[in-house]
């Protein structure tokens, strides 16, 4: 069960970035309305947590595009509005950010209790212009773990250098209080029989940058890779629980478009 986590943050990413990776706006539009694409990737995600090693993973890729229905990754949803520059959907979504303190090293941390991954639901957006791509998403748990809520906006720019097609972007992730207690927040009991610093965060603000870059073998076959570096908000690296600043993902894969 632990290792299902690294290659869905895999999925999550590789076909978040690699669905419309490189194309126009216009073109992205018309590539959302193409069925099935399936493939084959791998990828790397390092881990914030105090002692505990990142993971690597090859894994099959699944997506969907229709006219009303989507599935990208662990992400599905219903487009309740669509024209040629906007997008409005209604989502669910598997969120893998997880704890399991027994992968830790360190004694300390894994004296603290587990957090688990969950189900998002909430609405996102896409604004599609020839300046680039505007996506936010709002979600909130729906399976009362961390009860928390999330806001992820972000802002790239397709371009073409030669046969390869970039897509460059930027963006952030804001977490409410409850979403940092539950996953960076040390409760008075675990302080106790850890001997951690008693800790308790407030909402977290956590900028990313991001890079895609995608090369179209024929009509069908493409070759994806992404790389993406978040910058963890004060109030996550602060927590007794996180030794690094800094987060990433790595991905590449190969897929075929119906």
């Amino acid at each position: 069960m632990k290792s299902i986590h690294a290659w869905l943050i895999a999925l999550i990413f590789l076909l978040g970035l690699g669905g419309n990776v490189g194309a126009q706006p216009e073109e992205a539009e018309k590539s959302a309305l193409a069925g099935f694409t399936l493939g084959l990737g791998g990828g790397l995600i390092t881990n914030e947590y105090k002692d505990m090693h990142g993971s690597s993973t090859v894994l099959p890729l699944l997506g969907y595009e229709g006219e009303y229905f989507y599935l990208r990754g662990v992400a599905g949803g219903f487009h309740f509005f669509r024209n040629e520059w906007l997008e409005l959907n209604a989502q669910v979504s598997y969120l893998p950010q997880h704890f399991y303190a027994d992968d830790s090293d360190d004694w300390a941390i894994r004296q603290l209790d587990d957090r688990y991954a969950t189900l998002m639901g909430g609405f996102n957006g896409r604004i599609l212009s020839e300046y680039g791509i505007l996506s936010a998403t709002f979600s909130t748990d729906l399976l009362g773990y961390n009860n928390g809520i999330l806001l992820d906006a972000s802002y790239v720019y397709p371009l073409k250098l030669g046969i390869v097609d970039f897509t460059p972007g930027i963006g952030f992730q804001w977490a409410d209080a409850n979403y940092d207690q539950y996953y960076y927040g040390v409760e008075k009991s675990e302080a106790r029989r850890s001997g951690l610093e008693y800790y308790e965060p407030e909402s977290s603000f956590s900028p990313y940058v991001q890079l895609g870059a995608r090369v179209n073998i024929n009509d069908n076959w493409s070759v994806m890779g992404s790389a993406r570096a978040m910058f963890l908000g004060e109030e996550i690296y602060e927590s007794p629980m996180v030794e690094q600043s800094e987060k990433y993902a790595f991905t590449l894969g190969a897929m075929y478009q119906f």
